[in-house]
């Protein structure tokens, strides 16, 4: 799946956190037709303009308390790989004009690539393989309170493969004037969707600060080692090489010296010992000695909140801002 994808799957994200901001400017007995209405008109808006989206069934909202909007299927492709999205949508627990609390969900992925030859044995498994890593499903519960000039945003996000469990935790504050007159809906419009996806927008990242908590990663082991010990075989036998416990290992050292020479170009003389750390986590995971990696940035004891600007931060997040401020614990078991 190329960029383009990944793209577009930020795009329905948008779209959706748009809906949310309907969902609290119509609180009248017609919400959810309000939600609908305007999230499908957006939506095939988005699908024209993207280029992407070869299919689409349209957003449908239901309870009272509480509503959910979902859409039954949703294809995307880029002419090569083929992304099914089915039941994606959002769960609104609860909203009010300074906060939000929801839950973003694709209920099932599927991912398939276009004309594969029948009598290729070498692309077919590859593909098998290949979709045991990739998500099957995704589900985000995501947290927004607005105080003062500050809006906190708490995402807690589950992603599931058939071989691999990914979570993904942070807790980052955003700070902008405007936030001090604006409720979660308009937030929603101006910030989520217009300044993220919206290329015309008037509004400028330079505009807005930024403060991270902290933030964590977890990889658990659902027969992730077992299919990258696969993937070793069919690449051996491509290249016409022995198969050899001692020469996965080998392969298993290589990964660990590329991603630690790949994170040290990332984040320079920053986490040295920490990088050679998550490179030796990543080795032992991929042997299968161990089920589970991760890391986490949290506030070093004396570290106060500081922001800075969201733009310098989105262009190059590492910097002395991290090394100042945060501790990096690496997670192996």
């Amino acid at each position: 799946m190329n960029k383009k994808l990944v793209a577009l799957i930020l795009g329905l994200g948008a779209l959706i956190a748009l809906s949310l901001g309907v969902f609290l400017s119509f609180k009248t007995k017609d919400t959810k037709s309000h939600i609908e209405k305007t999230l499908n008109e957006k939506f095939e808006s988005f699908a024209q303009e993207s280029g992407y989206i070869a299919e689409w069934e349209p957003f449908s909202c239901s309870g009272l308390v509480s509503i959910g909007c979902y859409s039954p299927k949703i294809v995307a492709t880029d002419g090569e790989g083929v992304l099914t999205l089915k039941n994606m949508g959002f769960d609104i627990d609860s909203i009010d004009n300074t906060s939000l609390q929801a839950s973003l969900n694709i209920k099932d992925i599927v991912f398939e690539v276009k004309d594969i030859d029948a009598d290729d044995k070498g692309s077919k498994e590859n593909l098998v393989l290949f979709s045991s890593f990739f998500p099957n499903n995704v589900k985000c519960a995501i947290s927004l309170k607005q105080n003062d000039d500050k809006l906190t945003e708490d995402l807690d996000c589950t992603i599931t493969a058939k071989n691999a469990t990914y979570q993904i935790q942070g807790v980052d504050t955003y700070q902008h004037e405007s936030f001090k007159t604006q409720n979660i809906a308009k937030i929603l419009q101006d910030f989520y969707f217009d300044a993220f996806i919206n290329e015309e927008s008037s509004v400028h990242f330079e505009e807005y600060k930024y403060a991270l908590n902290n933030v964590a990663f977890k990889l658990k082991d659902n027969g992730f080692s077992k299919d990258i010990y696969k993937y070793y075989e069919l690449q051996s036998n491509a290249k016409g090489l022995p198969v050899s416990q001692e020469g996965f290992e080998q392969s298993a050292k290589n990964v660990n010296m590329l991603a630690t020479i790949g994170l040290s170009l990332m984040m320079g003389d920053m986490y040295h010992n920490e990088i050679i750390e998550l490179g030796n986590a990543l080795e032992s995971l991929i042997l299968g000695k161990s089920k589970q990696i991760g890391f986490l940035f949290q506030h070093k004891a004396d570290s106060q909140e500081e922001f800075i600007s969201l733009k310098e931060f989105l262009l190059n997040p590492y910097t002395s801002y991290l090394a100042d401020n945060f501790v990096f614990d690496i997670i192996s078991q």
